[in-house]
């Protein structure tokens, strides 16, 4: 019975802990204030929306991202943030270099400032293949 409850309480671990490490994942909102829950490819209209208590109650000078979790062909870069309440808007643009590729994968955005990540947040990220 010991082994059993060994087993199970290590199985509960390693299925829990990687949900709690996740990243908290933020929505986009467009020039009009429309919402979005993911990040569309060959986009540049959207914006994240981060809580300025997780950059620390401010939008460093210095606020940059670096993206994991996506193919190699995706990129997401910083085109610009501005505040909107409590929340700073992360204008972002989203390319790829192979639209003979579908998408459907969730970025983690780590938000930098001197090198050092301020907090992690995460979006989906979807667009369709082309067909020739």
């Amino acid at each position: 019975m010991n082994r059993l409850f060994q087993t199970a309480t290590i199985t509960m671990t390693l299925t829990i802990l990687p949900a709690l490490a996740a990243a908290p994942q933020v929505t986009a909102l467009d020039g009009h204030g429309a919402g979005y829950t993911v990040l569309p490819t060959e986009s540049s209209w959207l914006a994240l929306v981060v809580p300025l208590t997780a950059l620390g109650g401010t939008v460093p000078d210095d606020l940059g991202i670096r993206v994991s979790g996506l193919p190699t062909t995706i990129t997401i870069t910083l085109d610009d943030v501005t505040i909107s309440g409590e929340n700073a808007l992360l204008h972002v643009t989203v390319s790829r270099s192979d639209m003979s590729i579908g998408v459907n994968s969730l970025a983690v955005l780590a938000l930098l400032s001197g090198g050092e990540v301020l907090t992690k947040v995460s979006i989906p990220v979807t667009g369709l293949a082309s067909v020739p």
